[in-house]
């Protein structure tokens, strides 16, 4: 980085998933081609529209979501691109892409590898079934175990995401899904406490 510049770290919002989990109370949910196409030609307007920030250098990108692993890498490309003609880069800045283990195969990891990505967050949430099916992930274990060996093999540094305190839940599997996390040695590992948000459908309905 050049320390004449001050850093400046951004973040995009990618809405889209393939089905909103029970409970998520960020701004997502399910989209059509039509409607992914739309927000992307939004989203390169707007950052045509940003403010020059010629003494600010970036060293981070995240894109979050929703699930920006659900859409084509193209897009994420195409952003990337306009996102580079904007502002001026770090030559190590950070780019972060939000993944979901049953929206992720070697293909798309090319992809998102070519696009810029570097750094990649697995959203695992658990590797037992039952709380899987309990959160309304669409993955299983399997798949969370299959998308964990693709990141480190595609991805120098990954992150694993876990919750705990989840419906039935005991300490010991709270462990085992933390011992699991670390076997495919990620290079940062995040545990969340599940909360009940409002305006969710855990909220309405809690999960015994």
């Amino acid at each position: 980085m050049n320390k004449k510049r001050k850093p400046l770290e951004l973040y995009v919002h990618i809405p889209f998933c393939i089905r909103k989990c029970a409970y998520c109370d960020f701004v997502s949910g399910p989209g059509t081609k039509a409607m992914q196409k739309e927000y992307e030609e939004a989203l390169l307007a707007e950052i045509d529209a940003a403010e020059e920030t010629a003494e600010r250098e970036v060293i981070s990108v995240f894109f979050g979501g929703g699930t920006p692993s659900a859409v084509d890498a193209g897009m994420l490309a195409r952003v990337m691109e306009k996102l580079r003609s904007k502002y001026v880069f770090s030559e190590d800045a950070e780019i972060t892409l939000e993944a979901n283990p049953g929206t992720v195969e070697a293909e798309k990891f090319a992809g998102f590898r070519a696009a810029g990505v570097n750094r990649l967050s697995l959203g695992i949430q658990s590797f037992n079934e039952r709380h899987l099916k309990a959160l309304g992930r669409i993955h299983d274990s399997e798949e969370a175990q299959r998308a964990a060996r693709l990141a480190g093999q595609y991805f120098d540094t990954f992150n694993l995401d876990l919750m705990y305190g989840l419906p039935g839940q005991t300490h010991a599997q709270a462990l085992s899904d933390v011992e699991t996390a670390l076997s495919f040695a990620p290079t940062h590992l995040s545990c969340y406490q599940l909360t009940l948000e409002p305006n969710t459908r855990f909220a309405a309905f809690p999960p015994e």
